[in-house]
C-alpha cells in the first residue's frame, strides 16, 4: 500500500510539473508579410542585410522569417499593411522595425493589434523612442524604450546598418482571445519612414492543452483507486 502511494505521489508530481511547464511556456509563430515594396539591401550599407533574404533566423531568442519576393523586394515601407495572424492567446508581438532618416521624437507611424472579441491595441512609433534610423549616421541613432533590443542584426557602430527588435506586450485580455490581425502603418515623409522587416507572435497554450493535462491527472487518479481497491 505504501509503495503504491509513493508511486502515485511521484506520478502526480511529474504530471503537475509538466502542467506548470506548459502553462508558463510560450510558443512562437512567425508571420508572413503579404506585401513587400522596398529592398533595404540597396540602402546605406545594405550589404549587411544580404545574408538575411530569404532565410529563417533566430535573433535574441526569437525566430523570424525573412522574405524575398519575385521583384527583389525585402521589406514593407511607406504605407499601410494589414497582416493576418489568427493565433489564440498572444501575449507578445516582436517586430523588426527601423526607419530611413527621421526627426527626433516624431510620430512616424503605428502598429495596431485586433482581437477576435473586438479589442484593439495601438502603439505609436516614435523616432528615438521605440524606433530609430537603420543606419548609424546623421539621423536618429538612439532609442529610449527598454523593450527594444538594439542591433539584433548588424553592428551598432557608426557607418554601419542594423536591425532593432521591438517587444510589444499586449494587454492581458488578448491572452483569452484570438489575435486576428495586426496593421503596420508607416507615414513616410521627412519626419521618418519606418519599414517592417519581420514579425513574430508569442502565445500561451490554447485551453485544449490544459484540458488534456487535467484529463491525464484524472485518469491517473482513477487508475490508482482501482489498484488500491484490488489490494483490499
Amino acid at each position: 500500500m505504501k509503495t503504491h502511494l509513493k508511486v502515485a505521489i511521484a506520478s502526480l508530481f511529474l504530471v503537475s510539473t509538466a502542467f506548470s511547464g506548459v502553462a508558463s511556456a510560450a510558443t512562437y509563430t512567425t508571420l508572413t508579410l503579404p506585401t513587400l515594396n522596398a529592398d533595404i539591401r540597396s540602402w546605406s550599407d545594405g550589404g549587411t542585410y544580404s545574408p538575411l533574404f530569404p532565410s529563417s533566423q533566430n535573433l535574441a531568442g526569437v525566430p523570424f522569417n525573412f522574405q524575398l519576393d519575385g521583384n527583389g523586394q525585402t521589406v514593407f515601407n511607406a504605407g499601410s499593411l494589414s497582416i493576418p495572424v489568427n493565433v489564440f492567446g498572444v501575449t507578445n508581438v516582436y517586430t523588426l522595425i527601423n526607419t530611413a532618416w527621421g526627426s527626433q521624437d516624431a510620430n512616424v507611424g503605428a502598429v495596431t493589434f485586433y482581437g477576435s472579441n473586438g479589442d484593439i491595441y495601438k502603439v505609436d512609433l516614435i523616432e528615438g523612442g521605440n524606433v530609430r534610423d537603420h543606419y548609424y549616421g546623421g539621423f536618429v541613432n538612439t532609442i529610449t524604450d527598454p523593450n527594444v533590443t538594439l542591433a539584433v542584426w548588424g553592428p551598432n557602430v557608426p557607418g554601419r546598418a542594423h536591425l532593432d527588435m521591438q517587444d510589444f506586450a499586449l494587454p492581458g485580455v488578448f491572452a483569452t482571445e484570438t489575435l486576428v490581425s495586426m496593421t503596420f502603418d508607416s507615414t513616410g515623409g521627412g519626419a521618418g519612414s519606418p519599414f517592417l522587416a519581420g514579425a513574430t507572435v508569442a502565445a500561451v497554450p490554447e485551453p485544449e492543452s490544459y484540458a488534456l493535462l487535467l484529463s491525464g491527472l484524472g485518469l491517473m487518479g482513477f487508475m490508482m483507486r482501482r489498484r488500491n481497491h484490488g489490494q483490499t
